[in-house]
C-alpha cells in the first residue's frame, strides 16, 4: 500500500480535536474514578503499522471504537495492562498496588468496558460538537493482549499507514503514564480533511470581505497647489499654527486575527481596542403596579380549571436510597440486602411526577399497601396546581 502523507497543518489539525475531545473524556473519567484526571500533549505521528513501538507498552489492554455515525472508522486506545490495573483498583476501591497474580476476569473486563465507554461516550459528544455533526460511536470493545497484535484488531497489513497520537495520563494519586491512540488512515483524513476545509473557507471569506487598503501617503510638494496666504486685516493678529500631536487614534476596528486553523479568537479586536463610543440614553424602569386581591374566576376560566383537574398524573413513594460503588453493584445477587439511608419507621417520601409534594407512613388496606399523608411540602410545583 503507498505511504499517505499529512503536511502539518494536517497534523496540527488532529491534534487539536483529539485533544478537545479527550479533554471531554478526562472530565468523564475524573467523575468515575472520584479523583482529577489530566489527559494532555497530544503528540501525532503518522507511520506504518510495523513501525509502532511496541516494547514500550506490552502487555497492554487494547479498546477497539467503531464510529457508526456521521463518519466513519476505528479508533484504537492502547493503555498499559499495569497502569488499567491501577484504574481498577481506584474503581472498586482497592489497595493502589500492582499484583503480578493480578487477572483481568469477567468482573474486571467489564469493568474496563464501563470506564472507557463513558470516556469515550463523552469524547464522541466533544467530537460531534467540534465537527459540527452528529456521531455515535459502537460499545467499545477491550482485548487483553500480551504482545499487541494490530493485524487482529484492527485489520492492518504491516505496511499500512496508521496515525498515533501519544497523550500524557496523569490520575492523581493513582498513576503518572501515557497512551496511545491509533487511528485508521481514512478516519484521520476524514478529520483533517474537515477542519482544514473549513478553515480555508473562514480564511477565503476572511479576505473577501476585506476592505481595500486606500494609499493614505502626503502629497509631495510638486503635486500640492501653492496656497495663497490670506489677506491680512487692520488689527488682526494671525493665530500661531496647531501643535502636532502624531496621529489620530483608530476608532474604527482593526482587520480580524486569525489562529492557524482559520477560527477567529474570542475577542476579534484584540485587548486595549476602545470603539466608537455614542451617547448612550438611560431611563429608570417603567415597572407596572400589581394589586394583591384576590379575582373570582369566570365562568370560562372555571370549565378550563376542570379540564385541568382530569389530567391524570404520576404518583410514586420512596422509603429511602443508598449510594453503592460500581464493585458492590456489580456483586448484586439474589438475595442481596441493600441498606437505605431512612430508618424504620421514618416517614416515606410522597412523590408526583418527580416533584416532592408530601411526606405519610405506610399503611395496608386490604392486602394492598397505601400512604396515609402526614406533611404537605410547599414548592412551586404545588403552587403551580390551581384549586377549584
Amino acid at each position: 500500500m503507498a505511504s499517505i502523507e499529512f503536511n502539518d497543518m494536517e497534523k496540527d489539525a488532529i491534534s487539536e480535536v483529539m485533544n478537545i475531545s479527550m479533554g471531554n473524556a478526562a472530565t468523564a473519567a475524573s467523575e468515575l474514578l472520584n479523583a482529577k484526571v489530566w489527559i494532555t500533549t497530544p503528540r501525532v505521528d503518522v507511520i506504518r503499522a510495523n513501525e509502532l513501538k511496541k516494547e514500550s507498552l506490552e502487555p497492554a489492554v487494547c479498546v477497539k471504537i467503531v464510529y457508526v455515525k456521521g463518519i466513519s472508522g476505528t479508533n484504537l486506545m492502547v493503555l498499559k495492562q499495569d497502569d488499567v490495573q491501577l484504574i481498577l483498583n481506584q474503581l472498586m476501591g482497592q489497595p493502589l498496588e500492582i499484583s503480578p497474580d493480578f487477572e483481568f476476569d469477567e468482573l474486571n473486563i467489564s469493568a474496563v468496558s464501563e470506564v472507557m465507554n463513558q470516556m469515550m461516550g463523552s469524547s464522541a459528544t466533544a467530537l460531534s460538537s467540534f465537527l459540527g455533526m452528529h456521531i455515535d460511536i459502537s460499545t467499545p470493545t477491550p482485548y487483553i493482549m500480551d504482545k499487541i497484535n494490530l493485524a487482529d484488531v484492527q485489520d492492518h497489513e504491516p505496511d499500512d499507514t496508521i496515525v498515533t497520537i501519544t497523550f500524557d495520563l496523569t490520575i492523581e494519586g493513582v498513576i503518572k503514564s501515557e497512551f496511545v491512540s491509533i487511528l485508521n488512515i481514512d478516519l484521520a483524513r476524514i478529520i483533517a480533511d474537515k477542519i482544514v476545509s473549513d478553515a480555508t473557507a473562514v480564511a477565503e471569506e476572511t479576505v473577501a470581505s476585506a476592505p481595500v487598503p486606500v494609499s493614505s501617503a502626503p502629497p509631495t510638494a510638486a503635486s500640492r497647489p501653492a496656497a495663497s496666504p490670506p489677506p491680512v486685516q487692520q488689527g488682526y493678529q494671525p493665530s500661531p499654527p496647531p501643535l502636532d500631536y502624531g496621529a489620530p487614534p483608530m476608532y474604527g476596528p482593526p482587520p480580524p486575527m486569525m489562529n492557524p486553523y482559520g477560527y477567529p479568537p474570542q475577542n476579534p479586536y484584540g485587548y486595549g481596542y476602545v470603539p466608537n463610543m455614542q451617547p448612550i440614553n438611560i431611563q429608570s424602569a417603567q415597572l407596572h403596579q400589581f394589586d394583591d386581591s384576590y379575582q373570582e374566576l369566570s365562568g370560562e376560566q372555571k370549565d378550563n380549571l376542570k379540564l385541568l383537574m382530569g389530567v391524570p398524573l404520576q404518583i410514586s413513594v420512596e422509603i429511602g436510597t443508598a449510594r453503592r460503588k460500581v464493585k458492590d453493584i456489580l456483586e448484586f445477587t439474589q438475595g442481596t440486602i441493600i441498606e437505605l439511608e431512612r430508618q424504620a419507621g421514618a416517614p416515606v417520601d410522597v412523590v408526583v411526577n418527580g416533584n416532592l409534594v408530601a411526606k405519610g407512613d405506610v399503611v395496608v388496606i386490604d392486602d394492598n399497601f397505601a400512604v396515609r399523608i402526614t406533611e404537605m411540602i410547599k414548592s412551586k410545583f404545588m403552587d403551580s396546581l390551581g384549586k377549584e
